[in-house]
C-alpha cells in the first residue's frame, strides 16, 4: 500500500469522516434512489459543489456495517477532485456504479460490464505529475475487490463481461463523430478502441483508479448498460423503468461484494 500525505485537513468539500465502504456515481438521482432503498438511518452528510455523500448502515443477516452512497461531478477532473476528498475522508473500498457510454441497445440491458483496466486519462495524469511516456499506461481496479464482484455476479446469476474502458472527455463526440468538425480524427480513435475487442467508455473510472492508487485504497467499476439513445430521458418510459429495476439488482450485487459476509 502506498502512503499518501494528503489528509482530510486539505479537503475543500468533504470535511467530515465517512464510512470505509461505499458506492459512487456521477448521477445524483441514482445515488439518492439507492440510498433511500438500501440505507438504514440515512443522513445527507455532504451536499455541495456537485458532490453529495449519504451515510447510513446496511444489514445483511448478522452483519451490519456503516456504508455510504455518493455522487460526484461528471468528467475526469471534477470527479477526481471528489474521489480525492472521499479517500482522504476515510473511504477504503469504493465501487463506481456508472453507465456504459457506448451505443447500448435494449437487448444489452440485462448484463453489466466490469472494467478490467482504464486507458486514455491524459489531462489529469499530466497534472498528477505522471511522466509523458506513462500517461497512456493502463490504470487497473483492485484485483481482490474485482474478484469479489465477479463472485457476486455469479451468485446472483447476472451476466457480465470484463472490458477495457476508455476515458472520454467529450461524450457526444464519440457517439456522434459525423456531427463534429473533424470526424475522421475521432473515427481513427474509435478504430483503435475497437482493436481491443468489446470495450466500454466512460468519463470517471480512470480518475477513480488513479486516485485509489494514490491513496493505496481499493476501487473497481461496474457499468450498467442503460439505453440512452432515445427521445425520452434514460430513466423514462418502459426501458427507463427496466433500467431502474436493474440498477437495484446491480447495487445489491455490489453491496454483497463489499460487505464482510461476501469474503470467502
Amino acid at each position: 500500500m502506498k502512503k499518501c500525505s494528503f489528509t482530510i485537513e486539505q479537503n475543500v468539500i468533504v470535511k467530515a469522516p465517512i464510512p470505509q465502504k461505499g458506492i459512487v456515481s456521477s448521477n445524483p438521482e441514482r445515488s439518492l434512489r439507492l440510498s433511500s432503498q438500501f440505507l438504514e438511518n440515512s443522513t445527507v452528510k455532504i451536499q455541495s459543489w456537485g458532490v453529495g455523500v449519504i451515510t447510513g448502515r446496511i444489514t445483511r443477516g448478522s452483519v451490519s456495517e456503516d456504508f455510504f452512497f455518493a455522487y460526484v461531478p461528471m468528467g475526469a477532473s471534477g470527479s477526481a477532485h471528489a474521489f480525492h476528498e472521499i479517500f482522504a475522508a476515510g473511504a477504503q473500498e469504493v465501487v463506481r456504479l456508472g453507465s456504459n457510454d457506448v451505443w447500448v441497445q435494449e437487448k444489452d440491458m440485462n448484463s453489466l460490464v466490469l472494467v478490467s483496466e482504464a486507458r486514455g486519462l491524459r489531462g489529469l495524469s499530466w497534472d498528477h505529475g505522471i511522466e509523458e511516456k506513462d500517461v497512456d499506461l493502463p490504470l487497473r481496479p483492485d484485483a481482490e475487490l474485482n474478484q469479489r464482484l465477479i463472485k457476486s455476479c455469479n451468485s446472483h446469476s447476472f451476466p457480465f463481461s470484463e472490458r477495457v474502458c476508455f476515458n472520454v472527455d467529450d461524450y457526444h463526440a464519440y457517439l456522434y463523430p459525423d456531427l463534429m468538425e473533424k470526424p475522421q480524427r475521432i473515427k481513427q480513435r474509435l478504430e483503435m478502441y475497437n482493436s481491443f475487442g468489446p470495450y466500454c467508455r466512460d468519463m470517471e473510472t480512470a480518475s477513480l483508479f488513479l486516485k485509489a492508487d494514490q491513496f493505496g485504497t481499493k476501487a473497481a467499476t461496474v457499468l450498467q448498460n442503460v439505453f440512452k439513445q432515445k427521445k425520452e430521458s434514460p430513466y423514462e418510459g418502459v426501458s427507463g423503468d427496466k433500467a431502474k429495476i436493474n440498477e437495484s439488482k446491480i447495487a445489491e450485487i455490489i453491496i454483497n461484494a463489499l460487505l464482510k459476509t461476501s469474503v470467502a
